[in-house]
């Protein structure tokens, strides 16, 4: 339970663990014959003990039922429904269901902005190693055989060489860009706006004078001199985007992300409000990144790169998975012939694992195959919702991730630094908007290798972390220092 009483809060007061098991565990039960398998626990004090193993079989349970979005929407309901907004008056807390409270009325954040201006503009590139390369399909195909990222991610960087560019630039000064959260460290808001698209900034905090003045910045920056709070101030949020957008579509991003207290589960919900309470006619697409660490659908395809990965992996792999070193039940659950991803890492809470499966996966597959929540006859969106890389940034900043990162390529991990994320997520949610097919929800995936583990990840990451304190003993001390 959180000590805040205002703004955006779980109902009654209730923990992350709880609502995440109480939409799981009605859902299922509405549901009996897709979830009969999966030994669905009866208390939340059981799930909280079990939930990084129970996700994974409920996803893969979910992903082969004909009634596959419809569930996602079912849940996805379910998540709205424990968010309310709460106001404090007088001592008294007052407390309205957040759609709702969203529905109403309100006056827009003030604004200021700098306008667009003549630049180089945005030439992709990154760099990999000592390597920089501007060839997008080379350098899919380049991280695609070192199996960091799945090949749709690669076809997807491919169509953008041969289609998006012009003579190496990407041009996006047509577009219109909501960042919500443009200042977290996964978003590629820079990147946008060297591509010259329109962008609004919403964070709380405001752009940079670097930023601003940056001959980088080829377009018009606009964002409020106050700062812009989801979570204290949804409705006003909400009220500036339609402003913003003045009748054309816009790209809605939601990066926003702060740890402690549920935020991750307020924040994503907050968003999701918003997205939902937005006119359709304004959204010409939603993008969010979902990451690795979740119970992610695998398609057939992958499965068998896991299976591959496990016939060819090292002795030494062999040996300490016969010991039981690498945990029991290998990466994936599995239910036909698809699966999800054992990714899940108790370390991040059972907060994480609601604002990623319930506020995520599944609100992107309702977005995608159904559309807004809370309408009568919604039309579907199109949705960007790739998997981000391991990227470390300052949410894991951690003594046991800090020592996983260092272990990690022992395992066949890559992690990524922040400016690598922002290059890769931006271009491929780029391609999402512009593809003339429309994507589909975690299909594309920057995985780092994770997905193609054999192992339970939150297991496989004891031994990676072992591996980095053993190269790297002052994280040791780190992580035993007091407070």
């Amino acid at each position: 339970m959180t000590n805040q009483r205002s703004g955006v809060q779980l109902k009654d007061g209730k923990s992350a663990s709880d609502i995440l098991f109480n939409v799981l565990h009605d859902v299922q039960a509405r549901h009996a014959e897709v979830f009969s398998s999966i030994d669905f626990p009866k208390t939340v004090k059981r799930f909280r003990d079990d939930y990084i193993n129970v996700l994974p079989r409920f996803e893969a349970a979910r992903i082969v039922s004909p009634s596959r979005v419809g569930i996602a929407r079912e849940l996805s309901e379910a998540l709205a429904k424990q968010l309310v907004f709460q106001s404090e008056n007088k001592s008294e807390v007052q407390s309205i269901a957040l759609s709702d409270y969203v529905s109403q009325s309100f006056n827009p954040l003030p604004l200021k902005n700098v306008a667009a201006k003549e630049g180089s503009g945005w030439y992709p590139r990154m760099t990999d190693g000592d390597d920089e390369i501007d060839d997008l399909e080379a350098l899919g195909e380049r991280l695609c055989s070192r199996n960091v990222l799945t090949r749709s991610a690669s076809r997807a960087l491919a169509w953008l060489q041969s289609n998006a560019l012009a003579e190496g630039r990407l041009d996006l000064s047509s577009r219109k860009i909501v960042v919500l959260g443009a200042n977290a460290e996964m978003a590629p808001t820079e990147l946008y706006l060297a591509a010259g698209a329109d962008v609004l900034w919403l964070d709380i905090a405001p752009p940079s004078d670097t930023l601003r003045h940056a001959e980088s910045r080829v377009g018009k920056l606009s964002w409020s001199p106050v700062g812009a709070d989801i979570l204290n101030q949804p409705g006003e949020v909400l009220s500036t985007i339609t402003q913003f957008a003045d009748g054309c579509p816009v790209d809605i991003c939601l990066y926003a992300y702060a740890p402690g207290q549920a935020r991750e589960l307020r924040l994503t919900g907050a968003m999701n409000a918003i997205v939902n309470a937005l006119p359709a006619e304004l959204i010409a697409s939603v993008t969010l990144l979902v990451s690795p660490t979740t119970a992610t659908p695998l398609s057939p395809a992958d499965i068998d790169d896991l299976e591959q990965r496990l016939l060819n992996r090292p002795r030494w792999e062999a040996v300490l998975d016969r010991l039981g070193m690498l945990g029991s039940g290998g990466g994936y659950a599995s239910v036909e012939d698809s699966g999800a991803s054992r990714t899940l890492v108790a370390i991040q809470g059972a907060s994480y694992q609601a604002a990623q499966y319930l506020g995520k996966i599944v609100m992107a597959e309702t977005w995608a195959g159904v559309g807004q929540t809370g309408l009568s006859t919604p039309t579907p969106l199109r949705v960007s919702a790739n998997t981000a890389a391991i990227t470390q940034t300052r949410s894991l900043n951690h003594p046991v991730f800090d020592a996983a990162f260092g272990g990690a390529a022992a395992l066949q991990v890559e992690t990524f630094t922040p400016v690598q994320s922002q290059c890769l997520n931006g271009l491929l949610a780029v391609h999402d908007w512009l593809h003339p097919e429309w994507p589909i929800p975690s299909s594309i995936r920057v995985h780092g290798g994770i997905h193609t583990l054999p192992y339970p990840l939150n297991t496989a990451l004891r031994i990676a972390a072992a591996i980095g304190f053993f190269r790297s003993p002052k994280l040791l001390g780190a992580l035993l220092r007091p407070g």
